[in-house]
């Protein structure tokens, strides 16, 4: 059995109503997003990760992007609270594919938010963006998770710098 897991969520059939920073909106084909991602499920397999399917959140159109829900270090899940409240209710579903792991599950409280999209792990330290949808009270929470744990963290001026 692979040792190398990864959540993945169906994209929502309202995938074309997600979040635009940045770019400028675009038409969103539902029918190739599902084949890309099954594409990319298949990749992940083919490259020995076992892959978990995160129950599908229909109702939240960014919810294939798993990754922005929950931080992992070892066996511990550090579930996001996001600066985009719209992405929330995300992350029930994670937390419970998670915890179904056996995963310690901690949460990112209010005031605090932390999208995982911010974050980069490398070595021993997590550099974590703070701008729009991560704040500086979210960057204290993951430090405080993580730094038991032997992680260093450290804060970016910008979202960008770990993008």
């Amino acid at each position: 059995m692979p040792s190398k897991k990864a959540l993945v969520r169906r994209p929502s059939p309202r995938l074309a109503e997600g979040l635009v920073t940045h770019i400028a909106r675009e038409k969103v084909d539902h029918d190739l997003a599902v084949e890309q991602w099954e594409a990319y499920v298949a990749a992940l397999r083919a490259h020995g990760w076992e892959t978990l399917e995160v129950e599908p959140a229909d109702d939240c159109p960014d919810s294939v992007f798993v990754e922005d829900t929950v931080v992992m270090f070892r066996n511990v899940a550090l579930i996001t609270r996001p600066g985009a409240e719209s992405r929330r209710a995300e992350t029930a579903g994670v937390e419970e594919a998670v915890a179904r792991l056996g995963c310690s599950v901690n949460w990112i409280w209010e005031p605090g938010t932390l999208d995982g999209g911010d974050v980069l792990k490398t070595g021993d330290t997590i550099y974590v963006g703070r701008g729009g949808r991560t704040n500086a009270a979210g960057v204290q929470q993951v430090r405080a998770a993580f730094e038991p744990l032997g992680r260093a963290s450290s804060p970016c001026p910008s979202a960008r710098c770990c993008t």
